[in-house]
């Protein structure tokens, strides 16, 4: 190692250009890669229920036939009859009606319900689901041990002043996932208490964000819109389902209020819903920009280490004159390259940091970053995750710049070295 860092002194007139072009590099690439990273990290994240089973229908309300009353109101008897034609299908287990107030699982557009914590306030997400509609059934939401079955959970009245927690938000409020019977309370004017039903499984409330942490509690059906979560069978295929019986789930969705016009995978319906809210162009924008400057990044440090090298045509001859192998000549170039590379990009990271860390605020408890990518900032402790905290943000993704610095210039210095140390020493010595 001394001798590979003594081998770049000796030689820091040629290297000191490379050298200084991979830190502007670094820097610059920090402030690319890190949305894409951000946004990489947060679509790896499984979203914590049934997706792979799930159906969404899109539902057109339409007045057929009533005489009383409102022909396009969702009653208790259509809902169920309508539940009941969609569940008759080959191959759906489950469904689940709800009115365009619920914003449900896998969408962006949830409230917070502020909770005292010891001397903190959480601010968790809520998530209302209508009682006795098969909302834990239909998404496959699973109860922690201790805690009543979804069937149960499903059926809790809006009156009942209980509540369903994630994981998450039981250790956030109450320190453990052992919650069930506990009470808690909502800061509101007047306080209001709730009772823990049950904990969950975490769940992710949409696809842009890890939060994890949610209170899910009954609601009344007021609204007209209709949504349709449908769950098939285990083992079915969903878009050969989809293929072999749209046409029945349509006719299976025709009631005297509404219709099915449109179905759809739940995977599908996520997409759509992200595009709408603009998270896709944000998410896609941020990728290809990361891809085309890693392309340009490639073909500049490549060229860079490509004319660096190529002066060093004589050195390699010279060194095989006295017994230096191929390999051996191969493998210097490498850890030379690694080396630069390496210290380059500390140098760079500690210039970002800087830069960063002056910019660092904390308010309220929470630290505010400008200069690092945020997607959603997170006021629960539980929530947090690396992307979050400035140390865990920064060190991941100094780690993830150094790695694609580091392959960069690997790739860039081992071509051009592989060919020259296959040159004929006659010829090596030659050049100039």
């Amino acid at each position: 190692m001394k001798a590979i860092f003594q081998n770049l002194w000796n030689r820091k007139r040629e290297e000191i250009w490379l050298f200084l072009e991979l830190i502007i590099i670094t820097i610059v690439s920090w402030v690319v890669f890190d949305p894409a990273i951000v946004n990489l990290y947060y679509r790896s994240l499984p979203m914590g229920y049934d997706t792979d089973r799930l159906l969404y229908a899109e539902v057109e309300v339409s007045a057929m036939g009533e005489d009383t009353g409102d022909p396009y109101e969702a009653t208790e008897e259509r809902r169920m009859r309508l539940l009941r034609q969609l569940k008759a299908v080959e191959g759906v287990e489950n469904a689940y009606f709800y009115d365009q107030t619920y914003e449900a699982l896998g969408n962006d557009r949830h409230g917070y319900w502020m909770v005292p914590s010891g001397e903190d306030t959480l601010y968790i997400t809520n998530i209302e689901f209508i009682p006795d509609a098969n909302f834990f059934e239909t998404y496959g939401l699973r109860p922690l041990p201790g805690s009543p079955s979804v069937e149960e959970l499903s059926r809790l009245s809006y009156n009942s002043m209980q509540a369903v927690l994630t994981r998450s938000a039981a250790i956030a409020i109450f320190g453990t996932e052992d919650a069930v019977g506990r009470r808690f309370q909502f800061i509101t004017d007047p306080p209001l208490e709730k009772t823990v039903a049950g904990v969950v499984e975490d769940v992710r409330v949409s696809v842009p964000t890890a939060e994890r942490a949610s209170i899910l509690m009954p609601s009344k059906l007021l609204h007209n819109g209709v949504h349709i979560i449908l769950r098939l069978q285990d083992g079915i295929n969903l878009h050969r389902f989809l293929d072999e019986h749209r046409r029945d789930l349509i006719r299976g969705g025709q009631t005297d209020f509404c219709r099915i016009s449109r179905v759809m995978t739940y995977e599908e319906h996520l997409e759509k819903t992200e595009l709408a809210a603009g998270r896709t162009q944000e998410v896609n924008r941020s990728l290809a920009l990361a891809m085309f400057f890693l392309l340009n990044l490639i073909l500049a440090v490549i060229g860079t280490v490509w004319l660096q090298a190529k002066r060093r045509t004589e050195e390699c001859g010279v060194r095989r004159a006295f017994g230096a192998t191929r390999p051996r000549l191969l493998a210097s170039f490498l850890a030379e390259g690694a080396a630069l590379a390496t210290v380059a990009v500390l140098i760079g990271c500690i210039i970002f940091l800087n830069y960063a860390y002056s910019g660092l605020s904390t308010v309220d408890g929470i630290e505010l970053f400008e200069a690092m990518y945020l997607n959603f900032a997170s006021y629960l402790p539980a929530d947090r995750t690396w992307v979050d905290g400035f140390w865990p943000h920064f060190l991941i993704v100094s780690a993830c710049v150094y790695l694609i610095m580091l392959v960069t210039v690997l790739i860039g210095t081992a071509i051009p070295a592989w060919r020259i140390t296959r040159t004929q020493i006659t010829e090596a010595l030659r050049e100039e």
